[in-house]
């Protein structure tokens, strides 16, 4: 008891003293932290996307930052709704196979793939990632294929070389899998 006496004659000193002296700022007022709501990176777009719902560009936005986040069920949403404005957007329909891709839903990140690549034929990094799905189902010659394709299509993208190599590894096809080994490997060289 005597304590608090003490403490509440200090701090009404405290409070004549500060009130006398315009040198002295007051102590600053403590709000409690249920009042205090951080703004999350996601605020600012959401904020903006209730005041236009059909932009794209911000939907994709949040999307990807959801993506990034690994907040893959909202990613999902968003790239669902650029999807259903827009059939035609490959970005959204490639990020819907990622997530399924993230997922282990290979068959389910195909189909997307597929629409995507139906869209944009050339697009040789949504080959890959439809070539790596094919991979993770054992459908190898599939994937061989569509990377034999893509090296066609870029013979320097070094990736699908690299890819190439393990598929043909993976069939026991040694020989090709050591040429297309060497071949990423000059692709690359110096880029480390």
């Amino acid at each position: 008891m005597k304590s608090t006496i003490v403490y509440t004659l200090l701090l009404l000193a405290l409070l004549f003293i500060t009130s006398c002296n315009s040198d002295v700022p007051p102590p600053p007022a403590e709000t409690p932290k249920e009042q205090v709501k951080p703004k999350s990176e996601f605020d600012e777009l959401e904020s903006k996307l209730a005041h236009d719902s059909t932009n794209t560009e911000l939907r994709t936005m949040l999307a990807t930052r959801y993506y990034s986040a690994g907040a893959l069920e909202k990613a999902a949403y968003e790239y669902i709704l650029i999807y259903n404005s827009d059939t035609n957007n490959t970005n959204a329909i490639t990020n819907l196979g990622n997530i399924y891709y993230d997922n282990h839903q290979d068959a389910k990140a195909i189909e997307f793939y597929e629409k995507a690549i139906l869209i944009d034929k050339t697009n040789i990094n949504i080959r890959c990632d439809l070539a790596t799905c094919y991979s993770n189902i054992n459908k190898y010659k599939d994937a061989i294929k569509i990377l034999e394709k893509n090296c066609l299509i870029d013979p320097r993208h070094a990736k699908s070389h690299y890819n190439l190599s393990i598929m043909y590894s993976r069939i026991g096809e040694n020989k090709s899998a050591d040429k297309e080994i060497k071949i990423y490997q000059r692709l690359t060289e110096g880029l480390k």
